[in-house]
């Protein structure tokens, strides 16, 4: 595949500030609300601004989340402009292999509009993809009459991957390739998608693509659905997925904070507060956001902090016992859009297409070529060499380093390590674990850098890499820092030694302030 690129320029050329975007990144890098991977400001149909934090880069997929979604919703747009379905379809029409008997009157009347406006009318959900899931999801309740009644819901998504694949009779990743990637300038080649047992693609949250294939996507719904004069997508298709179709606000009411989440809901697309703003999103931050009204796109891969990565349902349980605001600390990808629309948009003045360069230009140009995330501070003296061997104590609940992306295909977690050995030389750690008996490794830089490695599980298919650090603090305390590198998890470790054992704990980056105030595990010596 071939594909054009973007024209680059600086920010003034199309008449966006420098000093804006410096602003934006000091409260993105400095407000203690997330860790940044990649950022593309787009405006004019030029990228003014890019830069990734080393070691995340322009061409590394990343996890999307729910940011999938807005993919998903895509194929069923192109199977439409197609003429395969019509959103007014109903979906027992579609999969009649799935529908339950008796059909129950309320299923039979379930549209693929309403299976995109997350408005098929159920409140359950459930969280797995075991072979019957398809039939599964139309045996559950369905309290509300279809379209009245938004809730979020993955499983409704894979049920718009499920339709795509039936009426074009390919994967939906096959399909998007051969109608919507090869036109816009994707790598299907680095796209990964996750399937549920029966080899259906789970585009409610599996998918991994880059920082700007994510651009390149919602420039396609900026731009009406044409792709440099080609039509995908119908012009009722793209102006229903940019508009408020359902209102979600009700859903959102324990959480007033969040207030981008209460602005509207399309077709898998989230509106925002600007008017006529709209984004596709995925957790912890995966955002690529259009302001139409200025020509603008923002793609953001990020892993900002929900509620010391609490979900929203222990968010809701917090109702009355903390302030509400629309800049509360609890939700990061809430203050990554306040930053936006605090400190970006309202820089940009929709009549100046262009504004005299400024020196800021370079200053900015600079810093986002250096963007990195720090590594642990290396401490030395560090202990340069050694081996201790430790053995889990028969109550321990076990310390996890295989860290997947949320879910594999099998939806099995991880049941941590189960033996583990230490050995520093030369300044760099190795760590051999067991691991459902089976043995596996990471390596860490002790002199301020970092090592890549990668754990593959055959099992599963599945090839986790990661990049991982390691720093003594105070001589007793061991902090290993391991960065999964194409998703959103960056964990540390610490290892606190006593005179007979080993603490061990284990914290998602910035999750808690103090890394030993809650222990995962105890380990005893088996060895030095």
């Amino acid at each position: 595949m071939k594909r054009k690129e973007f024209e680059r320029c600086t920010p003034e050329s199309v008449g966006i500030p420098s000093g804006a975007i410096l602003r934006f990144l000091d409260r993105l890098e400095y407000g203690g609300f997330t860790e940044m991977h990649g950022l593309m400001i787009m405006r004019h149909d030029k990228v003014c601004a890019e830069g990734w934090w080393a070691p995340y880069a322009p061409g590394l997929h990343h996890a999307l989340h729910s940011l999938s979604k807005t993919w998903t919703a895509t194929a069923i747009g192109l199977a439409e402009y197609e003429g395969l379905l019509k959103v007014t379809d109903r979906v027992c029409d579609l999969l009649p292999e799935y529908m339950p008997d008796p059909l129950p009157e309320r299923v039979a009347r379930i549209t693929v509009r309403d299976v995109l406006t997350m408005a098929s009318g159920s409140e359950t959900e459930k969280a797995d993809y075991a072979a019957d899931w398809i039939r599964d999801f139309f045996a559950r309740p369905f309290e509300h009459e279809p379209g009245t009644f938004w809730r979020y819901n993955s499983h409704g998504t894979a049920i718009l991957s499920a339709i795509t694949e039936k009426v074009t009779g390919m994967s939906m990743i096959d399909w998007l390739d051969e109608r919507l990637f090869r036109v816009i300038g994707v790598d299907k080649a680095n796209v990964m998608c996750y399937r549920g047992e029966d080899g259906t693609c789970l585009g409610g949250h599996g998918m991994f693509t880059t920082t700007e294939d994510n651009l390149r996507l919602m420039r396609l719904y900026l731009h009406g659905g044409v792709w440099e004069g080609t039509r995908l997508l119908s012009e009722a298709f793209v102006r229903d997925a940019t508009s408020p179709m359902m209102d979600n606000a009700p859903a959102h009411a324990h959480t007033p904070w969040i207030c981008d989440n209460r602005c509207g809901y399309g077709y898998q697309i989230w509106m925002c507060r600007p008017e006529g703003s709209y984004r596709a999103d995925g957790a912890y931050g995966q955002f690529t956001v259009v302001v139409p009204s200025l020509d603008l796109i923002v793609s953001i891969n990020e892993a900002a902090y929900i509620g010391q990565h609490m979900s929203h349902n222990e968010l809701e349980q917090l109702v009355g016992q903390i302030p509400q605001g629309p800049d509360h600390p609890l939700h990061g990808p809430q203050c990554t859009l306040n930053a936006l629309f605090e400190l970006l948009t309202p820089a940009i003045d929709p009549d100046v297409h262009k504004l005299p360069e400024s020196p800021e230009a370079t200053i900015l140009r600079e810093r986002m070529r250096r963007l990195a995330i720090p590594c642990p501070k290396a401490i030395p003296p560090y202990r340069s060499s050694g081996d201790l061997d430790l053995t889990l104590i028969p109550d321990g609940q076990g310390i996890s380093f295989r860290m997947l992306h949320g879910m594999d295909k099998h939806n099995k977690q991880s049941p941590g390590a189960e033996r583990i050995r230490l050995h520093t030389e030369n300044g760099v750690l190795t760590v051999d674990f067991t691991e459902d008996g089976v043995a596996r490794c990471i390596l860490a830089d002790m002199r301020g850098g970092r090592l890549t490695g990668k754990l593959i599980y055959t099992d599963h298919g599945e090839i986790v890499s990661d990049i991982a650090s390691a720093a003594w603090w105070n001589g007793d305390r061991l902090e290993l820092s391991v960065l999964w590198y194409e998703t959103e998890n960056h964990n540390r470790y610490t290892f606190a030694f006593e005179p007979s054992r080993v603490l061990i704990h284990k914290w998602t980056e910035a999750a808690l302030p103090d890394p030993l105030a809650e222990r995962d595990a105890i380990y005893q010596y088996g060895g030095q």
